[in-house]
């Protein structure tokens, strides 16, 4: 990949688009709540995704089509991470993004030290135990998690921002979902899905790294794509009590 955009620390932008990057993202730049500042905010920021699956790959190639500025993969398997690697430098070779891949696997043993610097995390894993190791490790790092879980037709959308929400390990028990449910059938997958997934990924990490538009931190978006029905569960604020989200309560 290029190595088009410098690295930032959380604050103003310490770069402007060129007359070249304004004609990029001209398009954009056009929608209503996204600003130059936003732009450039995007283009330095980083962003770490998590996970090999399908969901992981159409969030990250749409992350690279919005201009972020660094995404680093990372997951359970250091060889599939390259192999998806290789698929989005394929897919993005006319993109200004930096892709890295973490030369180690995501587990409990060092997940804070693998999120500590970056912006925001994408929770696009299989394994729900991991979730909820990605989860704790945001929480107690105050990094905001954009969470995708699910099987088959079914799946949640979940953004947590600590201080504000409820991390998983309160959130599953609220929507009744065991701690952890069976994984999925990875050979069993309708393309559209992780399609519309990975691009709902996209566009709350780009909001949260970029900040423009709003995310609320305490809404659940549950889909039935078989069906057809979409539910939005409320009130998922941080739970006073409990050791995680409760420390982080405003």
């Amino acid at each position: 990949m290029r190595r088009c955009v410098q690295r930032i620390l959380q604050g103003t932008p310490t770069i402007s688009l060129s007359d070249d990057q304004k004609k990029k993202y001209r398009k954009q730049l056009a929608m209503p709540g996204i600003t130059e500042e936003s732009q450039e905010r995007l283009m330095q920021s980083r962003i770490l995704i998590l996970g090999t699956t399908e969901i992981a790959f159409v969030c990250a190639e749409q992350l690279m089509r919005v201009g972020a500025g660094h995404l680093e993969l990372a997951g359970s398997s250091v060889y599939d991470l390259h192999l998806l690697a290789e698929r989005l430098e394929a897919a993005g070779a006319k993109q200004c993004t930096q892709v890295g891949v973490a030369e180690r696997t995501f587990d409990a043993h060092d997940s804070e030290d693998l999120i500590s610097s970056f912006d925001v995390v994408v929770d696009a894993m299989i394994d729900w135990q991991l979730k909820l190791v990605a989860s704790d490790a945001c929480m107690h790092l105050a990094k905001p998690l954009v969470h995708v879980g699910g099987e088959g037709f079914r799946y949640q959308l979940y953004t947590m921002r600590p201080g504000l929400s409820a991390c998983l390990r309160c959130v599953f028990p609220r929507i009744a979902i065991d701690d952890f449910p069976k994984a999925p059938d990875e050979d069993a997958s309708f393309p559209p899905v992780p399609s519309v997934l990975g691009a709902l990924q996209a566009i709350e990490a780009a909001k949260l790294a970029a900040r423009f538009g709003a995310s609320q931190g305490n809404e659940l978006f549950k889909f039935d794509f078989l069906s057809g029905e979409m539910e939005m569960i409320t009130g998922l604020d941080a739970v006073a009590d409990c050791p995680d989200c409760g420390k982080r309560r405003r």
